[in-house]
């Protein structure tokens, strides 16, 4: 659902300059290759981050002048390193990265950048080249997590959330049967769990139960020390119906979050 319209990769260098003096809201969808359990494909992260991009884009089409930057595919994915096919940037590259990804968009005259980040472990290193932007860039980075959101947005819809939510489950393998159900393959997905051979009982990527306490401990294993088919949550609650609710709320709180930066953003 690519708009060439709205793609800054497809303009030549001087429709790229014709472009920044309109002060457009620029989309940098960033993802991630790590893995999502079997059935799932490791650019999951990086096709829905450029997907979502482009969908914010229609969404707002009319209101809000937006342009999608091409995607930076890499991310940070440390705690898959066990598993095959995660093919992670440390959290000083992929910082960096970022950081020089926006000062060549400034550099290019665009002021108003939102980053479309849709992996965990980007969050830490892409904060922080945000935060230098501002501080040496003097511009507003903003910031939209689409995988998150969706945590946030959809407990609602299932009656244990806390048991079908996870990775390669709840609610993302939802959002993949409606957006990208080709790269879905429900024949090899299996509901995962958290071992407990190693002493620890497991509670997520890096938590522990500790006895006697309602809060977690923090554990800095690699996942695959504590699942063997890298998924959590229940596979079975996943549906393309689902999935369009997933695209509904999150899609419209993103459209919703890039209106609001634009309006608060505009140079008069």
């Amino acid at each position: 659902m690519i708009d060439s319209s709205k793609s800054l990769g497809r303009l030549s260098w001087t429709e790229v300059a014709e472009a920044a003096r309109r002060d457009p809201v620029v989309l940098l969808p960033i993802g991630a290759i790590e893995q999502h359990g079997p059935h799932l494909p490791v650019h999951e992260d990086s096709i829905v981050a450029e997907w979502a991009a482009y969908r914010i884009a229609d969404l707002t089409d009319g209101e809000v002048d937006v342009l999608v930057a091409p995607a930076l595919h890499y991310g940070h994915s440390p705690t898959f390193r066990g598993f095959a096919g995660n093919l992670s940037l440390s959290a000083e590259t992929l910082k960096a990265a970022v950081r020089d990804i926006i000062d060549s968009l400034v550099r290019s005259g665009f002021r108003r950048i939102v980053l479309v980040d849709n992996n965990g472990g980007n969050v830490g290193p892409v904060s922080g080249a945000a935060i230098d932007s501002r501080r040496d860039l003097d511009v507003l980075i903003g910031h939209v997590y689409p995988w998150q959101l969706g945590y946030s947005l959809m407990r609602d819809v299932y009656e244990k959330p806390e048991v079908v939510y996870g990775h390669g489950a709840e609610p993302e393998l939802s959002a993949m049967l409606a957006i990208f159900p080709e790269q879905v393959d429900l024949s090899k997905a299996e509901s995962g769990g958290l071992s407990h051979e190693s002493g620890w009982t497991p509670t997520s990527y890096s938590e522990a139960m500790i006895d006697g306490y309602s809060v977690p401990g923090t554990v800095y294993w690699d996942f695959s020390e504590v699942s063997e088919n890298g998924v959590t949550g229940d596979v079975s609650a996943a549906d393309a119906a689902t999935g369009e609710e997933w695209i509904r709320r999150v899609m419209g709180f993103c459209a919703e979050y890039v209106r609001e930066y634009d309006r608060n953003t505009a140079r008069s």
